[in-house]
């Protein structure tokens, strides 16, 4: 229980940094994943933390490729297969993206840009599919932004993800 107290205050520390500055530290995400491995020493379950560990990596990297994902986020990600099995990591990652879509869904009714937003992702998504091409998310094929830098909005994926952890802990009744 005092290494998951650890996970938590790691991943509030991690929020903290990551809504501030915009990214999150390579030394938080060690900590965790230090203490994450001395839990998996402790219960000699290697085989059930390591597809938790593995898996967000695979299946987020091509969101951290086209721009929409950061590094830090892709690590956090990764960092929390050490502290539960397989299936309870896909459940907290998941959470975090639903909670996650959910803000981003408030926040475009409040600036009232969703259909903005909603076209632009379709186009994206219709020019990988005539072109045959996966470009940044943000630029055109030639490099050009097409969404202005402070037009931009981020969402800080350590804070999705610490509140998916906080309720899964909570007795994970979403």
């Amino acid at each position: 229980m005092k290494v998951l107290i650890i996970l938590v205050l790691v991943l509030f520390l991690t929020c903290l940094w990551d809504a501030k500055k915009g990214k999150i530290p390579n030394p938080l995400i060690l900590i965790g994943a230090f203490y994450g491995l001395l839990r998996m020493f402790y219960y000699q379950k290697f085989f059930v933390y390591i597809p938790g560990i593995i898996f967000p990596i695979i299946v987020m990297f091509p969101l951290y490729k086209i721009g929409t994902m950061g590094a830090g986020d892709l690590k956090l990600f990764a960092m929390i297969g050490f502290y539960f099995p397989f299936m309870e990591t896909i459940y907290c990652i998941l959470l975090a993206f639903v909670i996650a879509a959910g803000y981003s869904l408030l926040i475009m009714v409040k600036d009232k840009d969703y259909r903005e937003r909603f076209s632009y992702l379709l186009s994206y998504v219709r020019d990988i599919f005539t072109t045959g091409n996966i470009r940044y998310y943000y630029k055109d094929f030639e490099g050009n932004d097409c969404i202005k830098e402070n037009n931009r909005r981020k969402v800080h994926m350590a804070i999705p993800l610490f509140l998916s952890i906080f309720l899964h802990l909570g007795g994970g009744f979403l």
